[in-house]
């Protein structure tokens, strides 16, 4: 199984609701819902340390779970990045 290690910030903020998110639907109010940002820093990972930071674009419902919906993913190690495709 996958095991990660480290620490992270979640930097919440309201945003604009997006008109859609693929397979997902946003939960909002009154037009806005919350997103903002994630940084992550991995100790520990199966394809070894590095950094991530994701933009946050709306919290979402799919298949009765609640989440958040990420817009933007940035990973700093090029194996992060051929693990996240």
């Amino acid at each position: 199984g996958w095991r990660f290690e480290g620490r992270f910030l979640f930097a919440p903020q309201l945003v604009k609701a997006p008109t859609g998110c693929a397979d997902a639907d946003v939960v909002s109010l009154f037009g806005w819902t919350l997103g903002g940002v994630v940084a992550l820093e991995y100790d520990t990972s199966p394809v070894g340390p590095y950094l991530e930071f994701v933009e946050m674009g709306a919290v979402v419902t799919r298949n009765g779970c609640l989440g958040q919906w990420g817009e933007a993913l940035y990973v700093s190690t090029e194996e992060a990045e051929a693990a996240c495709v």
